[in-house]
C-alpha cells in the first residue's frame, strides 16, 4: 500500500476528529483549503498557523520519518550509492540541488566571519549540507530524527549526526533548518529547542514552503500544492510575526535578496515581500525587544 493511499485512508478515518491547532492548542480555527475531500487545511485564529487536518501525533511522526518519508529530488532522502557519493564529493556537490553555495551566501550576509561561528544543522537528513559546511571551515553540529540517514552520514561522511536533540551542545550562533519546520509535530517544541541551543543574540533561521496570503494571491495553484501528506504545517508571515512578536526578526521569501538581509540591523522587526514560493524567517528568540 503506497504512502498516498495510506494517508487518504488515515485522513478519512479521522475526518470527524476535533480540529485543534497543533501549535498552540487553540480551537478557534477556520478552513483555509481542502484536498481529496477528506483532508483540510485549517488556520488557527489565535497563533495563525495553517495546519493539516487530520494531524499526526509525535509517535506517528517519529516512526514515519525513520524510513517511510521520501522526496523525489533524488538526494534529500535517498541514500546515494558509493559511486554516487564519490561523484558528489569530488564535484563539491556542484550539480546537486543541495549545494550550499546559496546558504553560505545567506550566512555571509549575517556574519562577518563564518569560520568563527558555531552552527546547528537542524534536520540534516544524511548530512550532505553539514559535510559541505565543515569543508568550508564552519563549526557545525548536526541533528536528524531518522536514524538510518544519520547513521549513513556518520559512516560515509565522517560526521557526528545526533538523533537526540538533547545531545547537542548549547551556546551556538545559529540554528539553521532547511525545509524541516513544515514537517515537525510541534513547532513550539522545535523553537524551544532552538532557543536552548542559541546564544543570547543567536539566530534561528527556518526555510519552508510559503503559506502566506501574499503567495496565495500570486500563485493559487502553487499555494494549494504546498501542503499535504509530508507538509502538515504551512508557515506564513502572520504566524512568524505572532510567534516572534517580542523578538527581532526578518521575514522574506524567494528570491532572497541578500543585500536586504545584510541591511537588517538585527534589532528591529522587518517583513519584506512574502509572495515567493519559499518563506524564510530569521529571528533572535533569546533577544527581547
Amino acid at each position: 500500500m503506497n504512502q498516498k493511499f495510506k494517508y487518504l485512508l488515515r485522513s478519512a478515518s479521522r475526518f470527524f476528529s476535533p480540529a485543534i491547532c497543533t501549535n498552540c492548542g487553540g480551537r478557534n480555527v477556520a478552513i483555509a483549503d481542502q484536498k481529496y475531500i477528506v483532508t483540510r487545511l485549517y488556520e488557527c485564529k489565535e497563533c495563525f498557523l495553517k495546519f493539516r487536518h487530520p494531524s499526526d501525533d509525535k509517535k506517528f511522526n517519529e516512526d514515519f520519518y525513520q524510513e517511510d518519508y521520501s522526496q523525489e529530488d533524488g538526494i534529500t532522502t535517498d541514500l546515494p550509492t558509493n559511486e554516487e557519493l564519490r561523484n558528489l564529493i569530488s564535484g563539491d556537490f556542484a550539480n546537486s540541488p543541495k549545494n550550499v553555495k546559496g546558504i553560505v551566501e545567506l550566512w555571509q550576509s549575517l556574519f562577518a566571519d563564518l569560520s568563527s561561528i558555531k552552527a546547528v544543522d537542524y534536520g540534516c537528513s544524511w548530512g550532505y549540507m553539514s559535510y559541505q559546511f565543515k569543508e568550508r571551515g564552519i563549526s557545525v553540529q548536526s541533528f536528524e530524527i531518522s536514524k538510518p540517514r544519520a547513521n549513513y552520514g556518520n559512516k560515509h561522511l565522517g560526521l557526528n549526526i545526533k538523533s537526540d536533540v538533547r545531545e547537542l551542545t548549547p551556546d551556538n550562533d545559529l540554528v539553521y533548518s532547511s525545509h524541516v519546520i513544515e514537517h515537525v509535530p510541534s513547532i513550539t517544541d522545535m523553537i524551544a529547542e532552538g532557543k536552548k541551543l542559541l546564544k543570547k543574540d543567536g539566530l534561528f533561521i527556518a526555510e519552508s514552503p510559503n503559506g502566506s496570503e501574499g503567495f496565495r494571491k500570486k500563485d493559487p495553484s502553487g499555494f494549494h500544492q504546498g501542503w499535504g501528506l509530508v507538509h502538515p504545517n504551512y508557515l506564513s508571515d502572520s504566524f512568524y510575526q505572532h510567534t516572534f512578536k517580542n523578538n527581532p526578526f526578518l521575514i522574506t521569501s524567494t528570491p532572497f535578496d541578500f543585500k536586504e538581509i545584510k541591511q537588517w540591523d538585527g534589532r528591529s522587526q522587518v517583513t519584506h515581500r512574502t509572495d515567493g514560493g519559499q518563506l524564510m524567517v530569521i529571528a533572535k528568540p533569546n533577544s527581547i525587544l
